[in-house]
């Protein structure tokens, strides 16, 4: 089963092609130039280098949120696209949180320590959830420093715990926790390949759907919404 997965929900745009679980090609890029323009190209050059088209991709597969608002809209609107010119109409919509938390589904220093994902919401605040492995400890949510802090000392005393994504390094050097952890910046980038596997689990699963009802997830409302009412 080939898997074409894409991630843009930071400032990280990530692009793989993943079959029966091997990951055939992965490009990622933290350049200055925006998703919008550099999604496509970094999509085609995979494609190339796994050595398929489009046409043999049997499942698309896009980080859904939370994060950038407009990198969800890119990311989102990107896959159906190339999901409604396919033969192949099967989308799977991963949550960031989980995607990071499969970063280390096979790293054996990984243990029986907790995985909580950062990713960046501005205003002090980030979209979070708590792992162990890639199984939910707590849902996706949006949480301060501070609160995260005031948790894991009241519920997680004595646990080891990792901080994955674009926040990891603010609230490993902010939060005052005993057991935290700090692991290689490779483990805490968004990664397509990651976005994939969780993909590839929520489609055995059932949880595949149609690209006319794939959806972003926001959690919080958007400028917009906020501004106006919605």
């Amino acid at each position: 089963m080939h898997i074409l997965g894409i991630d843009t929900t930071t400032k990280t745009a990530s692009a793989a092609v993943v079959r029966d679980n091997k990951t055939l090609a992965e490009i990622t890029s933290n350049g200055q130039i925006s998703h919008s323009e550099n999604l496509m190209p970094m999509i085609d050059y995979t494609l190339k280098c796994a050595g398929i088209k489009l046409g043999d991709v049997d499942l698309f597969a896009v980080s859904c949120g939370p994060g950038s608002f407009t990198g969800i809209r890119i990311g989102v609107a990107t896959i159906k696209g190339l999901a409604f010119g396919s033969v192949a109409d099967n989308c799977a919509g991963v949550s960031s949180l989980l995607s990071l938390a499969y970063n280390f589904n096979s790293a054996e220093s990984a243990g029986d320590i907790l995985i909580l994902p950062v990713i960046d919401a501005r205003r002090k605040q980030f979209y979070n959830a708590v792992f162990f492995g890639v199984e939910y400890i707590k849902r996706d949510r949006i949480i301060t420093i501070g609160e995260l802090e005031c948790e894991l000392n009241r519920e997680f005393s004595g646990r080891r715990v990792i901080f994955a994504g674009d926040g990891a390094e603010a609230c490993y050097s902010e939060i005052d926790f005993a057991g935290k952890v700090q692991v290689p910046e490779m483990l805490k980038t968004p990664s397509a390949a990651s976005v994939c596997a969780a993909a590839y689990a929520q489609y055995i699963g059932g949880g595949a759907v149609h690209a006319r009802t794939l959806a972003p997830s926001y959690i919080i409302k958007t400028q917009a919404e906020r501004e106006y009412g919605g």
